[in-house]
C-alpha cells in the first residue's frame, strides 16, 4: 500500500490545539493536497472531498460497528460494559439489525409527531427571549443555546423534571466517549462514561418499570411498547438509543443554535436580510448546517479491500469521514467558505447521508428555525457584549464543534 502521509500536510492533524478554532483551513490543506489521507497518529484514513465522504457513508463495504476497533484501541476490558452499550445503538449497526431498530425507532417516533410539538417549542422559545428583556443582555449559550434543545429533548423522551440536571450529566459523559471513542478518548472521560453508563442503566430500568405500569405520551413510553413483525427493543437496545436519542437530541442542536447565531453577528448583513424576510430562515439554517457543523467527522470500518482515489483502504482500516470538510468542498459548494443564507442548492452532510442520516433531523430543524425567526423579529438588534473577539473561544471537542460562550446585548423591537 502507498500511503499518503500526513507530512504532506505539514505535521497538521485532526487532534491539534489549532483545531479548536480554525480548523477550516488544515481541511481545506487536506482536501487539495491529500484527501484520502492515512494518518499514522489517529490509524485512520482521513477523507475530506464530499464524494469521497457521501461514497464511503452509503457503500456497504464501510461498517457503523467500530466497536471492535475501540476495544483494541483501549486495551482492556474494563471498558467493555460501555462500548457493548454503545453497539446497540442505530449510529454503531449494520444490516438487518439497523433496518430493524431504525424502523421501531421511526414507529415511536410517530406517536410523538414532531409537528404537534410546534407549539410547545415556540413557547418555550418565547419563555427564554422574555427572560432577557429586563437587562437586555443573555449568555447565549447558556441561557438558550442550551437549555432549549435540552428541555425539549428530555420531556419528548419523558424524563421529569427532577432528574432533568442528572440525566443531562450522564448524556454528556456519555456522548464524549461515543463521539470520540474512535479518534481520541482518554481513560478518564473514558471512565466517566462507563459510570454514567452504570448509573443510567439503573435509573431507566426504573423508569421503564413505572412507564409499563402507567404508559404515558411520551417517546420512552412509546419505545417500550413499539413492536415489529413481534419484534420489541431488548433492554439494552433500550438503554443504548434512547443515551443516543437523547445526546443527539441536545449537544448538537446547541451547536447549531449557537454557531448559526456566531455567523450571523459576523455577517450583520445577511442577518438583516432574515430580519426583513423571515421566509428565508428555513435555508438560512441548512446553511449554518453546511457553514460550521456541529459534528465535524464520523468513523467507518472497512469490511473489505477498497481503492479509493490510487489508495487501497484495506480490510479492518478505521476511516474517519470529515463531514465539516465535505461541506466546504468547492467542488460541490460555489465559494463555499462564504455563508451564503440565500444559497439553493446546500445538499449538505451535517446529518450524515445514506442509511445512517439522522433520525432527528426534522426536529433539530424546526426546533432552530423556531428560535431564529422569533430571536430576529422580536429584537431590532443583536451585539456581541465581549470586549473582543478573542474572547470567544470554542469548547474542547475536537469533534462538536461550538463555541464556549457568547455573551450578548440585545435591543428589542418595541423598546
Amino acid at each position: 500500500m502507498t500511503s499518503a502521509k500526513i507530512s504532506q500536510v505539514q505535521g497538521k492533524r485532526l487532534i491539534a490545539p489549532e483545531m479548536h478554532e480554525d480548523p477550516y483551513a488544515v481541511y481545506r490543506e487536506l482536501r487539495d493536497a491529500t484527501p484520502v489521507l492515512w494518518d499514522e497518529s489517529l490509524g485512520s484514513w482521513v477523507l475530506t472531498r464530499y464524494d469521497d465522504v457521501a461514497f464511503v457513508m452509503n457503500d456497504p463495504r464501510f461498517s457503523s460497528n467500530r466497536i471492535a476497533a475501540a476495544h483494541a484501541s483501549l486495551r482492556t476490558d474494563r471498558y467493555r460494559p460501555l462500548l457493548d452499550v454503545m453497539s446497540h445503538r442505530m449510529s454503531e449497526v449494520d444490516e438487518p439489525d439497523h433496518t430493524r431498530l431504525r424502523s421501531l425507532v421511526n414507529k415511536a417516533f410517530a406517536h410523538v409527531a414532531v409537528e404537534q410539538w410546534k407549539p410547545k417549542i415556540r413557547q418555550r422559545v418565547e419563555e427564554l427571549i422574555d427572560g432577557f428583556r429586563e437587562t437586555g443582555r443573555c449568555e447565549f449559550v447558556e441561557d438558550f443555546a442550551i437549555p432549549l434543545p435540552l428541555l425539549t429533548i428530555l420531556e419528548l423522551v419523558g424524563v421529569p423534571a427532577a432528574d432533568r440536571r442528572q440525566v443531562k450529566q450522564w448524556c454528556d459523559d456519555f456522548a464524549l466517549v461515543a463521539l470520540n471513542f474512535y479518534a481520541y478518548l482518554d481513560e478518564e472521560q473514558a471512565e466517566r462514561g462507563l459510570s454514567s453508563i452504570a448509573e443510567f442503566r439503573e435509573y431507566l430500568e426504573g423508569r421503564i418499570e413505572t412507564l409499563r405500569r402507567d404508559p404515558q405520551d411520551n417517546l420512552l413510553s412509546a419505545l417500550i411498547a413499539v413492536e415489529q413483525d413481534g419484534r420489541r427493543l431488548s433492554s439494552d437496545e433500550l438503554l443504548a438509543n434512547t443515551f443516543l436519542l437523547l445526546s443527539a437530541g441536545n449537544e448538537t442542536s446547541t451547536c447549531l443554535l449557537a454557531n448559526g447565531l456566531l455567523a450571523l453577528l459576523r455577517h450583520p448583513a445577511q442577518m438583516q436580510q432574515l430580519r426583513d424576510d423571515p421566509s428565508l430562515v428555513p435555508q438560512a439554517v441548512e446553511e449554518f448546517l453546511r457553514f460550521d457543523s456541529p459534528v465535524q467527522y464520523l468513523g467507518r470500518l472497512a469490511t473489505a479491500d477498497v481503492e479509493l482515489r490510487s489508495q487501497v483502504i484495506r480490510k479492518g482500516d478505521l476511516v474517519l469521514v470529515v463531514l465539516a470538510a465535505a461541506n466546504r468542498d468547492p467542488r460541490r459548494f460555489d465559494d463555499p467558505d462564504a455563508l451564503n443564507i440565500r444559497r439553493s442548492e446546500n445538499h449538505h452532510l451535517a446529518f450524515g447521508h445514506g442509511r445512517h442520516f439522522c433520525v432527528g433531523a426534522q426536529f433539530a430543524r424546526l426546533e432552530a428555525r423556531l428560535a431564529f425567526e422569533a430571536l430576529l423579529q422580536q429584537t431590532s438588534e443583536i451585539a456581541l457584549d465581549a470586549a473582543s473577539a478573542d474572547e470567544l473561544s470554542h469548547q474542547d471537542n475536537y469533534n462538536i464543534r461550538r463555541i464556549k460562550q457568547l455573551p450578548l446585548r440585545l435591543t428589542f423591537a418595541s423598546s
